[in-house]
């Protein structure tokens, strides 16, 4: 069975993802966000899938919005944390009647933007949602990162009864990645198809300024070092 992506992954998806820190992730963009000069005590989550970044900032006593094009991913995120809002809409064009402290977007949701001007307009709608001087904290993978994803191009493995394989390409013609992603749960298996662009510093500090955001910083994890050419994921500060 093939399924859209991140469809059929969200009854698996938390297993498989079992060993993901958000929790350091959150503690890490809080500290950023602390550091630009940004009290936080309201976060909207961009690609927020089945509410495992939106966890720690709510268990950190936040109000968080969680958003997402998946109606399978929210439905379990709705589950799993009560106090939260989650809505269903798309990066590019969602508006929502409120304004946020921080918007967020984490372990690449937005490398799921194949178009750059996609990439632009999710920030202008990220600017938008922010309070004036609000930060906008992400991670993207970058070139070197979607060429080299995996050793030997694959994650294999088993999580209780949940057995995982996904394969890795990288296309340098179209210079987009593709993980083929199948899962089998029982008797049950399917596979899900996914593309990712890679979004290098130069070409982010470019799309960010022009949706207006300033004072860019393209840093590491875990330490909030200056990315270099050879970062393979690097972690976005942006304020409004």
């Amino acid at each position: 069975m093939q399924g859209e992506p991140f469809s059929l992954l969200a009854e698996v998806y938390d297993a498989i993802m079992s060993d993901v820190e958000y929790d350091a992730w959150a503690d890490f963009i809080l500290d950023l966000a602390l550091e630009a000069g940004t009290g936080v005590q309201t976060v909207l989550d961009l690609g927020c899938g089945t509410g495992n970044s939106s966890e720690p900032f709510v268990e950190r006593g936040l109000t968080v919005t969680g958003l997402d094009l998946s109606a399978e991913m929210l439905a379990v995120a709705r589950h799993k944390l009560p106090t939260a809002t989650f809505v269903r809409e798309d990066f590019t064009t969602f508006a929502l009647d409120q304004r946020f402290d921080l918007v967020v977007s984490v372990f690449d949701s937005l490398n799921n933007l194949l178009d750059p001007d996609d990439f632009r307009r999710a920030a202008e709608r990220a600017r938008h949602h922010l309070n004036p001087g609000g930060c906008f904290i992400f991670d993207v993978n970058t070139t070197v990162g979607l060429r080299n994803l995996w050793e030997d191009d694959r994650a294999e493995g088993w999580v209780d009864d949940v057995y995982y394989l996904w394969e890795h390409s990288f296309d340098e013609r179209t210079g987009l990645a593709q993980v083929v992603a199948y899962c089998e749960k029982g008797a049950r298996g399917f596979t899900e198809v996914h593309l990712e662009r890679p979004y290098d510093a130069r070409e982010v500090r470019a799309l960010l300024a022009a949706a207006g955001l300033r004072d860019v910083q393209v840093l590491t994890y875990p330490y909030g070092r200056p990315a270099t050419d050879e970062t393979e994921r690097i972690w976005v500060v942006a304020r409004r």
